[in-house]
């Protein structure tokens, strides 16, 4: 499981404890978003929930263990820093 934490000035991916099965990990992410319907500010979209007072998304995925949401795809264009 993958945990992609986006704020107004920064952007994050962090991996999670994995899972013997993709069930298991959508049952994990399952929980982790029903924790956070105790916040009245949370806004939910599929398998992410966003704070309004912050400006806050965090994002939940399961990943195949050699997947890296955080390397970049073969054949995409790498961003200019110019």
């Amino acid at each position: 499981m993958w945990i992609r934490t986006q704020t107004p000035t920064s952007d994050s991916w962090n991996p999670a404890p994995g899972f013997n099965t993709v069930q298991r990990c959508n049952a994990s992410i399952k929980d982790k978003l029903e924790i956070w319907r105790q916040f009245k500010d949370a806004v939910f979209n599929g398998n992410s929930v966003t704070f309004t007072s912050n400006g806050t998304t965090m994002s939940y995925f399961c990943l195949p263990e050699a997947e890296d949401p955080r390397k970049p795809k073969p054949g995409t264009p790498q961003k200019s820093t110019n």
